[in-house]
């Protein structure tokens, strides 16, 4: 037992050695906290490449009875359908149609820049383009869903779809989120700071205590000079 609490002892030595540390480096470990967070601003502003996005939401138009009535059937093959739509309209033949209006040399440009989603299972479809430039992202949404909807028209003669939401030019960036890698900036230069001090704590191999004395010269302590700070 009295082993226990001595190991404990030392845990609590130790600990509290390490805080009267951070509490004296405290100054640095703001600074640097600060730093990281400036930082990461300024990279963030002036070097990171930032992204817009444009979006455009097609709707597929369940079909109503004579009495006004949504017909339940209709609205059951417009759900299969969704993800078959979804399909066309990244395969090859849109996206190279896209590409050759939009004077695109590479389709897998069109084809990465666009996210094809469903939202929540209903019979609408989500589509959004990102790229640097947000005139670029509404075009290739825009020309994406101009083209989708002619072949299906001409091709399968569908004619239950309607664009219920217009991609347009978005001047707001997407991302990088400033706040988002601001705060990361912040935490790591926090980190590399307490990391610092706890690395100079723990390869401080100095004698800190009468306990340390005694067991670093295998000899009893037999006295003490007292030290006043100023």
């Amino acid at each position: 037992m009295e082993e226990i609490n001595k190991t404990n002892d030392e845990i609590e030595i130790d600990i509290s050695a390490l805080m009267k540390l951070l509490k004296k480096n405290i100054k640095m470990i703001v600074i640097c906290t600060v730093l990281g967070a400036v930082i990461a601003f300024l990279m963030t502003n002036f070097f990171m490449t930032k992204k817009y996005a444009s979006t455009a939401r097609i709707y597929l138009v369940p079909k109503v009875t004579e009495q006004g009535v949504v017909d339940s059937t209709a609205l059951n093959s417009n759900s299969k359908m969704v993800n078959n739509y979804m399909s066309l309209m990244q395969g090859e033949t849109i996206l190279s149609k896209v590409a050759d209006e939009l004077n695109i040399e590479n389709v897998e440009e069109v084809k990465n820049s666009l996210s094809i989603t469903n939202v929540n299972e209903t019979e609408i479809i989500d589509v959004k383009a990102t790229t640097d430039d947000p005139k670029k992202s509404q075009a290739i949404v825009s020309k994406t869903v101009d083209i989708f909807f002619k072949e299906m028209q001409e091709k399968l003669d569908i004619k239950n779809m309607t664009i219920s939401d217009q991609p347009k030019v978005n001047d707001v960036p997407v991302s990088p989120s400033k706040k988002m890698n601001t705060a990361i900036g912040a935490m790591a230069g926090l980190l590399l700071s307490c990391g610092y001090v706890f690395l100079q704590y723990l390869f401080d191999k100095r004698l800190k205590n009468k306990a340390e004395a005694e067991s670093f010269l295998g000899v009893p302590v037999l006295g003490e000079i007292p030290w006043f700070e100023d």
